[in-house]
């Protein structure tokens, strides 16, 4: 979210379009609330099966991922993992989709 201004976000609300963003996961705690009312996605690492990590690099993103997962993982709304670009690509556009047309859970507490 660096470099977002939460007065750009408001104003694509207003008219009516939806705010795509890549975010650091602090921001999640300033974006999670009635005003925004965000469907949280998180792409995880690919699985390490079937894959070959020369320099450690996997594995070091697999870790990563795997503590973010731990840390935020109660802000996400749907989490993918990315072993396939393409079918990561197909299951972001359908949750879209799904989530325009769908009625959506929300905190209590966003409602009253």
């Amino acid at each position: 979210m660096y470099g977002t201004k939460l007065e750009t976000i408001r104003k694509i609300h207003n008219e009516g379009r939806m705010a795509i963003l890549d975010v650091e996961p602090q921001a999640l705690k300033i974006l999670r609330t009635a005003e925004f009312a965000p469907y949280v996605v998180f792409i995880a690492a690919p699985s390490l099966q079937n894959m070959t990590d020369y320099d450690g690099s996997l594995e070091r993103l697999a870790k990563e991922s795997d503590m973010l997962k731990q840390l935020y993982g109660h802000f996400f709304d749907l989490t993918i993992i990315n072993n396939d670009i393409e079918e990561t690509i197909r299951q972001l556009e359908k949750s879209i989709e799904t989530m325009n047309m769908t009625p959506q859970w929300v905190p209590v507490s966003w409602v009253y």
